[in-house]
């Protein structure tokens, strides 16, 4: 029996880009006519040489996707063994939590494939055509890999869309009740499934939060813009700061608030506020107000490189504001968890907006994704959150 096949080009166009694991459509010379939708092929070259497994999707730019460079198989066992590798390598990595995220999708070798693990609950997100497909040999191998946990299911992201998918969230397996405890150093969160953003928490940022946390003083005043549920505001609360936390989504604040009660801190150690940011700044800074610390973490204003102009004036402005409102020698944390505003494009713009409000930089720490989020540097893609800890004179 003939295996399915997909044909790549001559070069240019059909050399892969090394260690990278997406072939454009425009790379592709032919296809096995039988060949469906999501279905896994061998990539050959035009002389016959195997280059690889992937997934097919002829709906999406990006139409394949490698899993293997190996010529194996692509079953229960193949997925068991790919999530006890990456268990093992967070076993190695991750500490101070029961929370945190287990498959990274081409950071892991599983494009399109993210798991969370949040205490006794994985959080799955089938991302694309291949995975979805792949789904009846995933889940069995994540419950022999995490025999007690319970599988919800969170694919309600945009890039299903675009590939041909509807949102899917609910219960897999559900072995606990809707909510269960996940802790960060000696902090409190209780989740509930299928609420907040991404699968629930912002995982990716911890590793900051914790950094963060260890260089803050007893009674230092914070500014926490974009605060979300909270999770840099109540470890600076636990370490002793005064924080004044802002984000404009109320359901955010309002889950904010319960976990600052669960936590025993008091609302004027911190205190939670419905504000678009870019106008409480302009207020505060009207106000006179001053702060020993200023984060600034935005969601993403880069959704595609067309987007970075405006995104760039959106950081200026926040950046420009935040200098200003900084206590002598005060710091200020900015984040950017857009691929398309690299550490360049961060570092000119806090440049631009400090020369504009008159002040000095000094660059403290760089700040990237935590370790259980790896970044592959033949997959740019995969390192997308970075950020800069300046002291500003």
């Amino acid at each position: 029996m003939t295996k399915k096949q997909a044909i790549l080009k001559r070069p240019p166009q059909g050399s892969l880009r090394y260690g990278h694991s997406w072939v454009y459509r425009n790379q592709l010379k032919e296809i096995s006519a039988d060949a469906e939708p999501g279905e896994i092929l061998s990539i050959m070259t035009e002389s016959g040489k195997f280059m690889g497994k992937a997934y097919w999707n002829p709906k999406s730019q990006i139409s394949m996707r490698i899993l293997t460079r190996r010529e194996e198989t692509v079953d229960e066992v193949f997925f068991r063994a790919r999530f006890e590798k990456a268990l093992d390598f967070r076993k190695k990595t991750v500490t101070d939590t029961n929370a945190f995220r287990v498959i990274s999708s081409e950071a892991d070798d599983l494009p399109g494939l993210i798991v969370d693990r949040y205490a006794d609950v994985l959080v799955a997100q089938f991302l694309t055509l291949g995975m979805e497909k792949n789904k009846a040999l995933i889940v069995p191998a994540l419950q022999e890999v995490f025999p007690d946990c319970g599988i919800f299911e969170r694919s309600d992201a945009s890039s299903r869309e675009m590939e041909g998918l509807k949102e899917s969230v609910g219960w897999i397996e559900k072995k606990c009740a809707g909510e269960t405890l996940i802790h960060e150093k000696d902090v409190e969160f209780a989740m509930r499934f299928g609420e907040g953003h991404k699968t629930g928490w912002y995982l990716d940022q911890r590793e900051n939060r914790f950094l963060l946390r260890g260089m803050v003083t007893p009674d230092e005043e914070i500014l926490d813009v974009f605060c979300y549920e909270g999770g840099f505001s109540l470890q600076f609360a636990k370490a002793g700061a005064r924080v004044l936390a802002i984000d404009s989504q109320k359901d955010v604040i309002s889950r904010a608030e319960e976990h600052r009660t669960r936590n025993k801190i008091s609302p004027e150690a911190l205190h939670f506020e419905v504000a678009n940011a870019f106008e409480k700044l302009k207020e505060l800074e009207k106000s006179g107000r001053k702060f020993d610390w200023i984060v600034l973490d935005p969601p993403s204003f880069v959704k595609q490189k067309s987007a970075l102009s405006g995104a760039l004036s959106g950081y200026k402005e926040l950046l420009l504001r935040a200098f200003k409102m900084l206590k002598p020698e005060g710091k200020l944390a900015v984040f950017s968890c857009a691929y398309y505003l690299d550490d360049h494009f961060l570092m000119q713009v806090s440049m631009a907006a400090a020369q504009d409000a008159k002040r000095l930089i000094k660059i403290l720490k760089f700040m990237k994704q935590a370790s259980d989020h790896p970044i592959n540097p033949f997959i740019p893609e995969t390192y997308y959150l970075k950020g800069y800890l300046f002291q500003v004179s």
